[in-house]
């Protein structure tokens, strides 16, 4: 028993310094790893083990202090996390805006998972901090504004493989993963009996090299049928103080936006897409405009995503951020920006998502943010979407991640990709992931010309949808019950 006997009191205050001490220091790894797994200048192979200082410095918490410690160095971890993507135009302030409630949410459910793991012992937490993870993921991205920034799933933005099991179970299935090794791990490390546990960590690295298996084999693939040669246009005019150049300068801008769509078209484009926002249109002058679209398009004989913002007050903090797609027959769709981002004036949109017969194949489309919620891979795959083409607008900080987090849209529901972007990178990709053409604001191209598929191939997440984040939930009212149920006298 003397492995379990408290320390003696002249050694009393060692071992509570040395207990502090290492308290803290997984406390600073905590922030060290939750700043770097995600976002910009993101580590992909922390996402693996980001959760494993937490998961050990919870295990030491004693008293309400220590907890309210825990709750302001996770605060600390998440807003520096978001804070790398701050650059300009976006203010310094965003970060606190979103860092404080995502970091209060994560809080929450450490708390929550500890307390249950305390009452029902490892064994459950080793099934309860995946399940909270995909959980809480999917409530996020289905109920909220966030949509699905945040998954740690997208630490592994850089690895394809990886993210072929979205085709499978969506962003659950990579959380799912990352979760499990980052709680084994943690186990492993905390028990004097791990061997007891071996057996889980040999099942939790055969999943993993699993996973990776059937993306590699998955890759391996040639897709079938007809191809489309896109291309992206972006704009150089922008918003400063909150409205676009007005008068000579706005009609200069949007002239260049023609031009360069002719070159594109000149170059063997079939379809073209502007970037989101990419002109200013006061609503007396939208008809005078679209009249010019159409005639355009009619011309040339192409289909192209005229994106362009209507003011609806002055300083334009109200207006509709929407595009209207030409064909060479006429429009087929206009469509507003179904989730503006949290404090953007756009007037969010409600019309269902729809897909477009096309000579070139089943096409659909959404603007920028809209992309962030894995619902509407969802919607466009249940259309039989071969082809989504999404006018965007982002910024330095979130360069080429965006495009990235839009891609694994494309993996889940099984079609390709074109996301036209001012500010950042346009990004063509396949049904697999694959980069077909990109084109970098930053380094002065404006217009990228690539070559995608057009045919849909099957994926179970467009059938099965969310099965992962419900049956966590599941299992988390499961636990819940254990933990709580009244105890038999």
């Amino acid at each position: 028993m003397t492995g379990l006997a408290l320390p003696a009191a002249s050694t009393r205050s060692e071992w509570t310094r040395a207990s502090t001490a290492s308290l803290a220091g997984l406390m600073a790894i905590g922030v060290l790893f939750t700043a770097m797994a995600g976002n910009r200048f993101n580590v992909g192979l922390i996402g693996w083990i980001a959760a494993v200082p937490w998961l050990l410095a919870l295990r030491r918490l004693r008293g309400w202090r220590e907890w309210a410690v825990f709750f302001l160095v996770i605060q600390l971890g998440t807003f520096i996390n978001i804070a790398k993507i701050i650059t300009e135009p976006i203010p310094v302030l965003f970060a606190p805006m979103f860092s404080v409630p995502t970091a209060l949410g994560a809080f929450v459910a450490y708390a929550a998972f500890e307390a249950l793991r305390r009452r029902l012992g490892d064994g459950w937490g080793i099934v309860l901090f995946p399940a909270f993870t995909v959980a809480l993921e999917g409530l996020s991205y289905s109920t909220s504004d966030m949509g699905s920034w945040g998954s740690l799933a997208y630490s592994q933005l850089d690895n394809l493989p990886l993210l072929q099991v979205t085709s499978l179970f969506g962003l659950g299935g990579v959380s799912l993963l990352l979760a499990l090794v980052s709680v084994v791990s943690a186990v492993l490390i905390e028990r004097q009996d791990r061997s007891r546990f071996l057996p889980v960590a040999v099942f939790a690295a055969g999943l993993v090299v699993l996973a990776h298996t059937y993306g590699s084999v998955r890759l391996d693939q040639t897709l079938p049928g007809p191809q489309v040669t896109v291309a992206t246009v972006t704009t150089d005019l922008h918003m400063r103080d909150g409205a676009f150049p007005e008068g000579e300068a706005l009609a200069a801008g949007t002239d260049e936006l023609f031009a360069r769509t002719a070159e594109a078209v000149s170059a063997g484009a079939e379809v073209v897409v502007w970037n989101e926002g990419a002109t200013a249109v006061a609503p007396e002058a939208e008809r005078p405009f679209l009249d010019r679209a159409a005639a355009f398009t009619r011309e040339h004989g192409v289909d192209v995503l005229f994106a362009y913002v209507i003011p609806l007050t002055d300083g334009n903090y109200r207006y509709e951020n929407k595009y209207v797609w030409m064909t060479p027959e006429g429009p087929v769709e206009t469509y507003l920006k179904h989730h503006p981002v949290p404090g953007e004036g756009a007037v969010p949109g409600t019309a269902p998502h729809v897909a477009h017969d096309r000579p070139y194949g089943k096409a659909a489309g959404a603007i920028c943010y809209d992309y962030d919620f894995p619902q509407l891979s969802q919607a466009h795959a249940a259309a039989g979407t071969g082809l989504a083409l999404i006018p965007s607008s982002d910024w330095r900080g979130i360069d080429p991640y965006h495009s990235q987090m839009a891609a694994v849209r494309g993996i889940e529901g099984g079609y390709s990709v074109v996301r036209s972007v001012r500010w950042a990178t346009s990004l063509a990709t396949d049904a697999l992931g694959r980069v077909r053409g990109s084109a970098s604001y930053f380094e002065g191209e404006r217009i990228l010309l690539a070559s995608v598929p057009t045919t849909r191939i099957p994926t179970l997440y467009s059938q099965v949808g969310d099965v992962l984040p419900i049956a966590s939930g599941l299992v988390l009212l499961i636990a819940f019950g254990a933990a709580f149920r009244p105890r038999q006298s």
